[in-house]
């Protein structure tokens, strides 16, 4: 009976700790179906927590109809706000439209609040026109301007990604580090009236290639941890089709004990102390997500780099209990040619 009391400690709740989640469950529930771009804000804002990171919370969102709007200087607070759709003609809002998700400053890596912050109260005397505006008004420096040009946050002002990049390396912590744009920028100051798009001496010069659609997507994994325009796999699906590689969408779909092999970002691994060694695994493709089983042994025969993938590569059996189900997995492998970093939730 003792033994049963102990098992029963690692994870059995009392009743009243029950009843308490049982609440916090129902409201959280009739919040998503009725509020989804709200509840979704919520989550944005109290991370990190749970399972899910944000880029599982946006694409659930989006999957329920929630438009999300990009990070940007002009539009962004420091947490994710819900902006109310565009006026019709005679000044009223649209009937039969939810607000849209725009994504906080809190999302660009390495921003920090008090620098978000003060983008914010600094937007309060209009919106930024140029670079050189928002970093003297919002007090920036250099990293600051380089973490959101990275991001994409900059777009508002005309600049895209790789072009912000340049023009924010122009904001030099240190005369004299960079002697190439310190020659580049000789004489040719721009105009504090002039538009941040109209900057004709460096695109005349060095027409700066566009960023592809995959450099873009994996771009924002690096510098926010998801992305608005598309799943980093879905720009590998030819090559992992080539490699005999299938969608979770069809490999989930298959029968019984069929043998599958499918690629995932890594979402979450747990090794639970009452599982007898047992790793669960969520990964995730373009086409959705798939529950990973492993043993203890497969565990112990994948490589270092495979246990802490980014992209994992999984061969295994179908499992199938009711309407739940899992890849039992036989095999582990790293794929490091997404070049997507880590955004698990490990706990384990």
């Amino acid at each position: 009976m003792f033994g049963q009391i102990r098992g029963f400690g690692e994870y059995g709740f009392p009743e009243s700790h029950a009843a308490s989640f049982a609440l916090l469950v129902y409201v959280s529930a009739w919040l998503k179906r009725h509020h989804p771009a709200a509840f979704t804000a919520a989550l944005l804002g109290s991370q990190p927590m749970g399972f899910y990171a944000p880029a599982q919370l946006i694409r659930d969102a989006k999957t329920h109809g929630v438009k999300v709007l990009p990070v940007d200087v002009n539009a962004s607070h420091w947490h994710a706000t819900l902006e109310l759709p565009a006026k019709a003609e005679g000044g009223k809002p649209k009937t039969g439209e939810s607000p849209a998700l725009r994504l906080g400053l809190e999302q660009v890596y390495g921003l920090g609040e008090s620098a978000g912050m003060r983008i914010e109260a600094a937007r309060t005397d209009g919106r930024f026109r140029l670079l050189r505006d928002l970093a003297r008004r919002a007090g920036l420096g250099r990293e600051s301007l380089l973490h959101l040009a990275r991001a994409g946050g900059l777009g508002s002002l005309g600049l895209d990604r790789r072009r912000a990049v340049w023009e924010a390396m122009r904001f030099l912590d240190r005369p004299g580090s960079l002697p190439l744009l310190e020659q580049l920028d000789e004489g040719d100051e721009d105009d504090e009236d002039e538009p941040c798009n109209s900057v004709e001496h460096l695109s005349d010069r060095f027409r700066l290639p566009p960023m592809s659609p995959q450099e873009e997507v994996v771009a924002d994994y690096r510098t926010t941890g998801l992305s608005l325009m598309a799943h980093p796999l879905q720009f590998e699906r030819p090559r992992c089709t080539a490699q005999g590689i299938d969608t979770i969408a069809t490999a989930t779909t298959a029968p019984e004990g069929r043998r599958v092999r499918v690629v995932g970002i890594v979402l979450t691994r747990q090794r639970p102390a009452t599982a007898k060694g047992m790793i669960f695994l969520s990964i995730e493709d373009e086409t959705g997500a798939a529950n990973i089983v492993v043993r203890p042994d497969v565990w112990e025969r994948a490589d270092v780099a495979a246990r802490r993938a980014a992209v994992l590569v999984v061969e295994g059996r179908i499992q199938r209990r009711g309407s739940v189900v899992h890849v039992v997995a036989t095999h582990l492998a790293a794929d490091r040619q997404a070049g997507v970093p880590r955004i698990s939730r490990d706990f384990c």
